[in-house]
């Protein structure tokens, strides 16, 4: 089930990424905290537990950016994200939303572990927009690959 994130999922939803440490650094997991209480969070719950979430920052009333995306180690590979991005894509065309973006290692950075976070995306018909190096706000060698999706 997808649904919109309670404040006693934060807790739940920041121990997931804790347990992701090859994709989130201290750094992050502190944005990340301070984002899943002021922006829109949606999270994914598999068998009445918390298993993923996403945040999103609204850019506009039609353009929104997937700030935070993860599930559970464990669930990886096994529909918990696709289902979690479907749901949260249908309450965006609700919403009028046309059009997400999300930001991610790009490949030039050679950091294995977000491989597959590129392949999740492409899987899910987001489309590489542009790579800028050095990103305001991101540490120096780490490129950031733009990619958009039109709902």
């Amino acid at each position: 089930m997808i649904r919109p994130a309670t404040p006693g999922d934060i807790a739940h939803c920041l121990a997931i990424a804790r347990g992701l440490p090859d994709y989130f650094t201290a750094d992050a997991l502190h944005e990340m905290a301070a984002d899943l209480t002021r922006h829109p969070t949606y999270v994914a719950e598999v068998e009445g537990a918390v298993r993923g979430f996403a945040t999103v920052k609204h850019k506009s009333a039609e353009v929104v950016e997937l700030a935070w995306i993860a599930v559970y180690r464990s669930g990886r590979g096994k529909g918990v994200g696709s289902s979690l991005l479907a749901g949260l894509e249908g309450e965006l065309r609700e919403k009028a939303v046309k059009l997400i973006e999300v930001k991610t290692l790009d490949a030039k950075a050679g950091y294995a572990p977000y491989e597959a976070t590129r392949r999740f995306y492409t899987k899910h018909r987001f489309v590489w927009l542009e790579t800028i190096d050095p990103f305001p706000g991101w540490t120096a060698g780490n490129p950031c690959a733009i990619y958009v999706k039109i709902l």
